[in-house]
């Protein structure tokens, strides 16, 4: 295949130099990187939130289900032009559609976890009259920890990409930004640099939440018994 459809590796590195001294590549990488992180804690938060709410207020759960069913099935490339028109082409966007797709698996796993909690344990939390807040903390989501977990690792991967749509629909700065550029100009290399560099992000935000997932779970089978529970 010709160079510039299929550039050599040692071509691939020499752009990433360029794009690192003169086209503010970190500064891409920045924005990228606030957007996922932004985005990923809001809709991890609201997922947790609501999941508890679901399990605690069941109507409220029926109630609102169909319509997150509705914007979770929603193509995410047709929401974000959307965001654009309603928030600008700033960060705001972006955030947005990253919590989207990370709200939906992170409430199921709490959901999930939150059901599941032992009879024996709530029958204690009543019978010691623990508030709402001790509850939650001390009993409700240390035994939701995994599917909770569970739900953030599939929803790191699924950030990276809700990042990028929202770029390529419109931004002045990020990665998706610079493989619309790349793409308009032709230039493989661009492109090449790009997607190596998101895969890389992808797979570190997974690695990370892997890492928390077994220093967490390890404390939540060590530690979350019926007396330290309480």
């Amino acid at each position: 295949m010709p160079a510039y459809l299929l550039p050599a590796p040692d071509a691939v590195a020499a752009r990433f130099v360029f794009l690192t001294q003169t086209a503010e590549l970190m500064k891409h990488i920045r924005v990228t990187l606030t957007e996922i992180g932004a985005g990923f804690v809001l809709g991890g938060l609201l997922g947790v939130a609501f999941g508890w709410l679901f399990v605690r207020i069941p109507l409220l759960g029926r109630l609102l289900s169909p319509l997150i069913l509705l914007l979770q099935t929603a193509p995410k490339i047709a929401i974000a032009p959307l965001l654009l028109l309603w928030l600008g082409l700033d960060m705001g966007p972006k955030i947005t559609l990253i919590a989207i797709v990370t709200f939906f698996p992170v409430m199921a796993g709490a959901a999930a976890g939150f059901a599941a909690v032992e009879k024996p344990y709530r029958d204690l939390a009543t019978l010691l009259h623990l508030g709402t807040w001790k509850r939650f903390r001390r009993i409700e989501l240390p035994f939701s920890l995994p599917p909770i977990l569970a739900g953030l690792r599939i929803a790191s991967t699924q950030a990276v990409t809700a990042a990028v749509i929202g770029e390529l629909m419109g931004a002045t700065y990020g990665l998706g930004y610079l493989l619309s550029l790349g793409q308009e100009n032709g230039d493989a290399s661009v492109v090449i640099v790009a997607v190596l560099i998101l895969s890389a992000i992808g797979w570190g935000f997974h690695e990370v939440i892997r890492l928390c997932e077994r220093r967490m779970l390890s404390w939540h089978t060590s530690q979350v018994t019926l007396d330290a529970s309480v």
